[in-house]
């Protein structure tokens, strides 16, 4: 019993030191990805946060098997070289034995990232799409950057020159018109800001509406100018609808590949077992790149199928399971060739 529980914390300590490491690699380099979206003005400073901590279950779905994997690999290595995994055999756990005890270690672990991947992570995936199309008018007109084009979504263009805690100044619009393709609607203003009564209104203060198309040109100066941009900014109806519609349907291909992760993570087992065995007081780091190198594989193919099923290369959604199938058989080779699962019989 005390064996089972030294071995037992041995793998969650492993597990959790490798998931953190790569939980804050991933959070950093997400992190400088969203900064540069609010520097070029297609995402606000305010909710950049919430982004991140929505988006953290959908990050742990692979860091978990990947952490779980590894941290196999780093104990059995460890017990091998440090002749530990002698004092175990001795003391009655055999190959099969510890095998056990590693599969119910990775049931834990895709039960978590079960619950991750069917429950956990699509409510706060919508929770960030409610976050994202709640955002106000106000923030997304105030994260415009100065001195930058803006497209809003109506393909209408907005520039300002400089910005001054809040205030744009020397402003440029110009706004589409689907009747007349070969009209010319734009204006430009000295100042522009949201206003207090209304969020969603931008006044445009001393400048000059431009109107011009083949037989006329009107100019027009004006001291205070209203315009309700918000319409301009927001998101289409059809693409919500169809949101909406994406959010209520769970195809065949999302369920397989929500179970994908839990079985990569039992299936690790059998990969790590026998791959991360090393002759004792050998260096315990000396399989780590070949194992890496074979789950590499592995995933990589699970995500190249998922891509090609996205993209409708490929109509059999049953694949993602032939691919586990494949290098479940594999495992179960390696065992038998190392022979691990010898006292199974």
């Amino acid at each position: 019993m005390i064996l089972q529980r030294y071995l037992l914390k041995d793998i969650f300590s492993h597990t959790g030191a490798v998931g953190l490491v790569f939980l804050l690699v991933i959070l950093a380099s997400r992190s400088i990805q969203y900064l540069e979206q609010v520097s070029r003005g297609e995402l606000s400073s305010d909710i950049v946060f919430w982004v991140i901590l929505f988006r953290l279950p959908e990050f742990l779905e692979i860091i978990i098997p990947i952490s779980f994997f590894l941290g196999t690999v780093l104990v059995i290595g460890r017990l091998c070289s440090d002749n530990e995994m002698i004092i175990f055999e001795q003391n009655g756990y055999s190959n099969a034995k510890i095998l056990k005890l590693f599969l119910f270690s990775s049931l834990f672990f895709a039960l978590i990232t079960s619950l991750l991947s069917f429950w956990i992570s699509p409510t706060f995936k919508s929770n960030l799409e409610d976050l994202t199309n709640q955002s106000s008018f106000k923030e997304d007109f105030n994260s415009m950057q100065p001195g930058k084009f803006s497209i809003l979504k109506d393909n209408s263009v907005f520039y300002a020159e400089d910005k001054k805690e809040g205030l744009f100044v020397n402003v440029f619009l110009k706004f589409p018109n689907n009747d007349l393709p070969k009209s010319t609607e734009f204006l430009t203003a000295q100042n522009a800001f949201i206003s207090q009564e209304d969020p969603n209104v931008v006044i445009f203060e001393d400048g000059y509406t431009f109107n011009k198309d083949k037989d006329k040109q009107i100019k027009m100066n004006f001291k205070s100018l209203s315009i309700d941009l918000d319409s301009n900014l927001s998101k289409p109806s059809e693409e919500v609808n169809q949101t909406i519609n994406n959010k209520t349907e769970l195809s065949l291909i999302d369920f397989t590949w929500k179970i994908s992760m839990p079985l990569l993570t039992v299936i690790a087992v059998f990969l790590a077992l026998p791959l991360s065995r090393v002759r004792p007081r050998k260096g315990r780091y000396s399989k780590v790149l070949p194992c890496i190198l074979v789950f590499l594989i592995y995933l990589g193919l699970l995500l190249l199928v998922k891509g090609w099923l996205d993209e409708g290369k490929i109509l059999f959604s049953s694949s993602l399971l032939l691919i586990h199938f494949c290098f479940f058989l594999l495992g179960l080779f390696f065992m038998s060739k190392f022979s691990f699962i010898k006292n199974l019989q």
